[in-house]
This record gives structure tokens, sequence and C-alpha cells, in this order.
């Protein structure tokens, strides 16, 4: 699947979601009334009903943007496409209550939640497609504007809130250890071993340690084999990985992850 920056779990987007969604959609309505909106929105109250919907898409949009931006989801293509249509699903269920109540609607409700997400299915998806493009392209300028950073690869780790908190080259991270809701981050400086804290998991440093050559060698370690210097095992057969910077700890290496491991090695 393409995956997707960590650009896209910033604030700012989620922000640009709650209000361009229920501005275009209200603009759009007013303005066009496609679909026979007028009549389905109420008639001669069309343009009240059409405010209160736009409040409703507001609210929802926002329960539905925040959950994206705490919910600690691995992001690719698909699941983005897939929250998407969740967040009109979701919308679509209380704008469809509001008229199944206020134009005390003879339906069955799943049957005005069927129209309403029709509506809002094919009014929303110029927006949607309009704001992933323009985070895309902003994202490609910016690494544009900014060569002498690209011409050395950085990763870039980023808290449970998706704040950046810590920028590294690759070729000076040695291991990663996971303790609770805390990852260590454990690199090389001036030959000395030092160490970075930061609230996260391992799953979500999971496709960046990957994509940077990282190696998973234990349920709660990532190592770089860059730095391993030789796979021992020792008196009471636990294996771990001798690193080659001074006072370095030994990694644990278990046995699910070793053959990876060691075909690793340079």
């Amino acid at each position: 699947m393409l995956p997707f920056t960590g650009l896209f779990r910033r604030f700012m987007p989620q922000l640009l979601h709650m209000i361009v969604l229920p501005i275009f959609f209200f603009i759009f309505m007013l303005i066009y009334h496609p679909f026979d909106a007028v009549t389905y929105m109420g008639g001669d109250w069309f343009a009240v009903h059409l405010t209160i919907i736009s409040c409703i898409i507001l609210l929802s949009v926002i329960i539905a943007r925040l959950l994206f931006y705490f919910l600690p989801i691995r992001l690719n293509l698909a699941i983005y496409i897939f929250w998407d249509l969740s967040e009109i699903i979701f919308t679509s269920l209380f704008v469809a209550l509001y008229l199944w109540l206020a134009l005390h609607r003879t339906e069955p409700y799943f049957e005005v939640v069927a129209a309403a997400f029709e509506y809002l299915f094919l009014t929303l998806v110029f927006p949607y497609t309009i704001l992933a493009l323009s985070i895309r392209i902003y994202e490609y300028n910016d690494k544009l504007s900014k060569p002498e950073e690209n011409s050395m690869q950085r990763m870039r780790f980023y808290d449970d809130r998706h704040s950046l908190k810590f920028v590294i080259t690759p070729e000076s991270l040695l291991y990663i250890s996971a303790e609770e809701n805390y990852i260590n981050i454990f690199y090389a400086e001036n030959g000395k071993e030092k160490t970075y804290v930061l609230r996260s998991s391992m799953k979500a440093i999971e496709e960046l340690c990957i994509d940077n050559g990282m190696v998973r060698c234990h349920r709660s370690f990532y190592v770089n084999p860059r730095h391993i210097e030789v796979l021992r095992k020792d008196k009471e057969g636990v294996m771990y990985a001798e690193l080659d910077v001074k006072e370095s700890r030994h990694v644990p290496v278990s046995k699910t992850y070793y053959k990876i491991l060691s075909e690793k090695l340079y």
C-alpha cells in the first residue's frame, strides 16, 4: 500500500477538514441546488434546514477528525480512504436523523440515511480530494525548498500527539527499546551511547524503523544492523547483539528474529 506521511496526521490538516467540509457543503448546496436538494431539504425552509445540516456536518467532522488525530493508526492510502468514507457515513447518520425527525419523513430511517449519504458523498468528494492533493503538493514543495536537509536522510520521531520531538540520522541510531507507554531511543554521539525517551509505541514507529534499515530483534527491541559487531550466545543460551559503541548494552535477540537479523548483517 502507498504509505502516507506524518503530515496527514498533523493538527492543521484536521482543522482544515473541520472548516472546509461544512462550508463547502453549505455554499455548494445554496448556489447550485443539486440533486433536487430544495425539495429533499424542506422546500421553503431549505435555507434553514441547510444551515442546521451544515452545523451537524461541522460537529460530526470535529469528532471524527479529533479521533483521527489522537488514535495511533498506521496510515496508508487504503486506510485514509476508508476513514473518509466512514466519516461520511458517520455524518450521514446524524443528518438523516435530523431530516427524519424535523421533516416527519414517512420512509424508514435507514432509507433516509442512504439518501443522506448519497448527497454528502457526491458533494464532499470534491473537497476531500482537493484537501488530500493540497497536502501532498505542500509536502512535495516543502521538500524541494529544503535541498540541504534532504541531502541527508533524517528519521523524525513524533510523540503520541503527533508532535515532532526528535530528529536523527539513521546512521547514528543504535537501537530502540519499548517500556510500557514509552520508547527509549539509543544513539551514538561522540563515540558514546546516549538516550532519548519518547512517549510513543513500537507499533507507531514500526514503519519508520523498517524504512530506515532498522531490524526487529525482539518483541521490545529494534536494532541498527550497521552497528552490530557480533551476535553471541551467553552461558544460559540467551542470544544478544554486541554493538560497536563503547559501554553500549547488549541488545537481546529472540529466536523468532535471529535468522532475519543475521541475514541483514554486513
